[in-house]
């Protein structure tokens, strides 16, 4: 077929999306934008000269199709349509009951009780079921699900029928996809973002704290093991880095006007880089770098940079250069040029005005009011009013990956763009049916990157192609995807997504193009992911819903822990392969002495669906640290959450 018949037959589609009007039958604009697709497939596989038309319309047409799915379409998500046999959807063996990917928790404890006989109607299962229908429906215990490993976890639990691509000869993959870990967790503020420093030293946690959460907070999470620099108590050098249950942390206010919602680290310099609104900060983790004659103390505000109208994410570019979006262009800021808060003193002409700012500020401390440090330069893009919500380094490329706004502006591209060009979209990058959440790069492949969409997909890409060479059904059509983490233990792919809804990290084995795990976060929907790569550790940065904004506890119920589900059943000698069915009515034995715990009402997990019952009650941070002979016992301790308690304030 002749290459400009490739644009016709898109021209074909276009008008087809743009006349498309049945919400009733939004699987009819699934099968088209399917075909769009399949025309993008084909144009690459013959060698189209013009090619990046064809990208550019199919991405249009995209675009278009995705915009009518969230205003006239009515649809909370976009079925995914652009798989093909040579890249596959991959689907989640824990999908819910109905065909739309509804989450199973609710409807496992009314199957369990039979409360709503109407609610099972809806969903196409009549209005009572015998004992084999709730069977078939309901999720077994987690002693009846398999466990390929004896050191496993017991926050994991793993799907049937999945067969693992890692052997002997890749040990270290293999202990990760047999999740074969201790896990550990911390408290945390209401948690935004987290950004790990490239030489795994130090991970970086935006928060948000104070009276009603108006507070912005930045953490360090110190991450070698080897460098007691930084360790605990009061150190005249820097602010107090405090050390509990295995982690050495420190927690400061940025003193910005509104929470800080854009991290980054520049780790050469030992620097975080929290962006509110407004303004860019950063702040000294080691206390060990000079910027001129100033070498500042952990903890310091070394610059504070006056954003101006550039207010979307940032990233560190090479060369101590910090660079933020804005619509239509970027600024860029050359640290070792700019002036410091040496001594205290101010950065920039005149006083920072707060009059706007939510803060309490009752002491008048609580927001620095340097205005801050102009660009050293600016970048107009080609496109005046291109709008970035996303951004990330990737470093092979020397470029930035970077995604559009979404819903709001009715774009949802992803591009890779040349700030040393203007802003150059070099690469366009097709298939998300929303907004992008979250990038991953890994050094063990640069030719590949993930994405995280709020569409509830994970995507795999090599940035050789235009359409995703793997994509995960992560969120079920049922909550978006919040985070997504590629990494490369041996050289082989392992996928990890972060679910807010599902309240649950699920590892994938892309070789094997299945799911293999998932683990429990303590019923807290995840925010962030981060790899460290140098201790083969995961971390997770989780939420608690059920917590509001002034600390109170709400929709807690008693738990009704299995007996085998405890702590300290291991050292307790319970047998964990009992039969279920020969104990109460709900197939379980349960311990008498569940008194002071509660469970959240509406959990996404039961108390029986993990090896042990974890609710953190909390914002927490996990870690998930692989080992090839862990120590199973090594696990969080239960929450304090109490139904309707008294909170912060």
């Amino acid at each position: 077929m002749p290459e400009h018949s490739y644009l016709q037959r898109l021209a074909a589609l276009e008008r087809k999306v743009s006349k498309f009007d049945d919400s009733e039958n939004s699987q009819a604009l699934v099968e088209t934008l399917r075909r769009v697709a399949s025309v993008v497939r084909d144009a690459e596989k013959n060698g189209a000269p013009d090619l990046a038309q064809i990208i550019d319309k199919a991405g249009d047409i995209f675009d278009s199709g995705t915009s009518w799915t969230y205003s006239a379409g009515d649809l909370h998500f976009l079925p995914f349509y652009a798989h093909a046999d040579e890249s596959p959807l991959i689907e989640d063996p824990s999908r819910g009951l109905s065909s739309a990917g509804t989450p199973c928790a609710p409807f496992d404890k009314c199957l369990k009780v039979n409360k709503v006989p109407s609610l099972l109607g809806t969903i196409g299962y009549g209005t009572a079921l015998d004992f084999a229908q709730r069977s078939a429906l309901i999720p077994t215990p987690w002693t009846r699900s398999p466990r390929p490993h004896p050191k496993a976890t017991r926050l994991a639990r793993f799907y049937e029928g999945v067969a693992i691509t890692a052997t002997e000869t890749a040990p270290l993959a293999r202990t990760i996809l047999q999740a074969r870990c201790e896990v550990s967790a911390k408290n945390e503020m209401c948690p935004v973002n987290a950004v790990i420093a490239s030489d795994s030293s130090v991970l970086a946690i935006a928060g948000q704290g104070g009276y009603k959460n108006r507070d912005p907070i930045l953490s360090f999470c110190y991450l070698d093991d080897t460098d007691r620099s930084a360790g605990g108590g009061d150190n005249d050098d820097g602010e107090q880095v405090y050390e509990y249950g295995g982690f050495r942390s420190m927690a400061l206010d940025p003193h910005l006007s509104e929470v800080a919602f854009h991290i980054a680290t520049d780790t050469p310099r030992h620097l975080a880089i929290v962006a509110d609104s407004y303004r860019v900060k950063t702040f000294s983790w080691g206390g060990d770098v000079s910027f001129g004659d100033w070498t500042p103390p952990r903890g310091a505000n070394v610059h504070t940079l006056d954003s101006g109208k550039y207010n979307g994410p940032l990233v560190v570019l090479p060369g101590g250069r910090i660079a933020r979006s804005g619509k239509g262009g970027a600024a860029i800021w050359n640290l070792d040029t700019l002036q410091t808060h040496k001594g205290g003193r101010h950065v920039g002409k005149g006083k920072f005005n707060i009059e706007d700012s939510w803060r309490e500020n009752d002491t008048g401390d609580d927001i620095e009011l340097s205005v801050g440090s102009k660009p050293t330069t600016t970048i107009n893009f080609a496109q005046t009013d291109f709008v970035s919500s996303r951004w990330h380094f990737y470093e092979p490329t020397g470029k930035i990956l970077s995604g559009e706004e979404g819903k709001n502006k009715e774009r949802f591209g992803c591009y890779l763009i040349d700030l040393e060009d203007d802003g150059k979209k070099v690469v366009r990058f097709l298939g998300h049916g929303g907004g992008l959440s979250n990038f991953s790069t890994s050094a063990g492949d640069p030719n590949v990157f993930a994405t995280a969409c709020t569409d509830g997909y994970a995507r795999l890409y090599d940035i050789r192609h235009p359409l995703p060479v793997m994509t995960f059904n992560a969120g079920h059509s049922s909550e978006f995807c919040p985070a997504v983490e590629l990494v490369h233990p041996d050289g082989l792919p392992i996928i990890f997504t972060g679910g807010d809804r599902s309240q649950s990290v699920k590892a994938w084995d892309v070789r094997a193009r299945a799911s293999v795990y998932e683990l429990a976060t303590g019923n807290d929907g995840v925010h962030a992911l981060a790899w460290d790569a140098e201790r083969t550790t995961l971390y997770a940065l989780a939420e608690c819903d059920n917590m509001d904004r002034l600390g109170y506890h709400h929709n807690y119920r008693p738990a009704r822990i299995p007996r085998w589900a405890e702590l300290h059943s291991l050292e307790e000698d319970v047998n964990m392969d009992q039969d279920a069915d020969e104990n109460d009515e709900d197939g379980e034995e349960y311990d008498s002495d569940n008194g002071d715990r509660y469970w959240p009402d509406d959990a996404q997990h039961g108390e029986d669906h993990f090896g042990y019952a974890y609710d953190a009650g909390d914002h927490v941070l996990l870690r998930y640290r692989f080992k090839e002979d862990p120590d199973p016992t090594v696990l969080p301790e239960y929450g304090q959450a109490m139904p309707e308690d008294e909170g912060f304030y």
